[in-house]
């Protein structure tokens, strides 16, 4: 099996005193990888990327494939592909991996999904993925009038809390009447 996260790129270009001096990645990802068929120990085949197909609980899923899980459900990750990461010879391949790239937000995973095929670039193999984010060079060449947002623009709009606002405006607005009675009490 390959290492997890050999490819990753550090977005480290920042120097302690503030200046740059390396690389900058725009809306950088990492890799992460769950397995998702175990033969022996899972029994019916079932693994770590999803729960619902492990026989008896016999596959401890590891934190990292628990952590993998939940920045799925936040869809936060895309997933590059599955691959054989366990074989015994003469016989088959007894594990499987999928591989995913995830990202900090469902933002950057927006840009990282619609922006890449723009300047011609893919996500790599599932033994070896290509996480890294844009270079500022490569996002300038991005064209955001093709980048659909409407799934994070949804996101924003449900957290909106309507009822709060209307309460809140209402006590901006009697709080403003109450200081310009007083203003204009103190004036006479």
């Amino acid at each position: 099996d390959t290492q997890v996260g050999i490819n990753d790129e550090n977005n480290n270009g920042w120097e302690d005193d503030g200046s740059y001096r390396g690389q900058i990645f725009i809306f950088n990802g990492k890799d992460n990888r769950c397995r998702s068929k175990d033969k022996f120990f899972g029994l019916t085949g079932g693994g770590c990327c999803d729960k619902d197909k492990v026989f008896i609980g016999l596959v401890p899923c590891k934190e990292d494939e628990k952590k993998l899980a939940k920045l799925n459900k936040q869809n936060r990750c895309v997933e590059v592909g599955e691959y054989c990461s366990k074989k015994i010879k003469f016989i088959a391949c007894i594990q499987h991996k999928k591989t995913h790239c995830c990202f900090n937000s469902k933002l950057a995973r927006i840009f990282n999904e619609q922006g890449r095929p723009q300047i011609k670039r893919g996500w790599g193999s599932p033994k070896s993925p290509d996480c890294r984010g844009f270079t500022p060079e490569e996002f300038q060449k991005l064209d955001f009038s093709e980048i659909d947002l409407s799934e994070f623009i949804a996101d924003i709009v449900g957290s909106i809390e309507v009822d709060k606002i209307q309460a809140d405006s209402i006590k901006i607005q009697e709080k403003i009447e109450s200081n310009l009675e007083n203003l204009t009490k103190k004036t006479y």
